[in-house]
């Protein structure tokens, strides 16, 4: 039971992260972002836990792509909580009726830096959960995510 709820876990709290990403985005650009293209070369935990059995995904598989989710959650996790406190710093310094133009400009760079790392992380997971599929099992998960 814990090996299949750590994965979900890890799933949403990945999902979250890239969720806040692009909604700090689109509250910058007024637009909602698209995920960039290159992330559908990749495959995310949920689309292989739905097709573990069409995949025959091995248990090796199925414990190293765990292994991989839970350090990312933890990683993930302590960003989260960085971000969310330069985030409310930056909404502080926004609030004042004559905002600090520099000082807001400076920590928005921090917030910027804390979702790149958040974005890199979330890579850098998606490669490795990749690098444990076959290509047998990663052609067949194209054409599954395809239909």
């Amino acid at each position: 039971m814990r090996t299949i709820r750590l994965p979900i876990l890890a799933a949403l709290v990945l999902g979250c992260a890239t969720a806040g990403a692009l909604a700090h985005a689109q509250a910058l650009g007024g637009r909602r972002m698209r995920e960039p293209a290159f992330l559908r070369e990749l495959f995310p935990p949920a689309l292989i836990m739905q097709h573990q059995a069409d995949i025959a995904l091995t248990d090796a598989q199925r414990d190293a792509i765990s292994k991989e989710m839970a350090n990312a959650e933890k990683a993930t996790v302590e960003l989260r909580w960085q971000l969310e406190a330069k985030t409310a710093a930056l909404g502080k310094l926004l609030a004042a009726d004559t905002v600090d133009e520099a000082a807001a400009l400076k920590q928005a760079d921090e917030v910027l830096a804390l979702e790149d790392r958040l974005k890199r992380l979330r890579l850098g997971f998606l490669i490795r959960v990749k690098n444990v599929l076959t290509p047998a099992q990663q052609d067949t998960l194209r054409k599954l995510r395809r239909r």
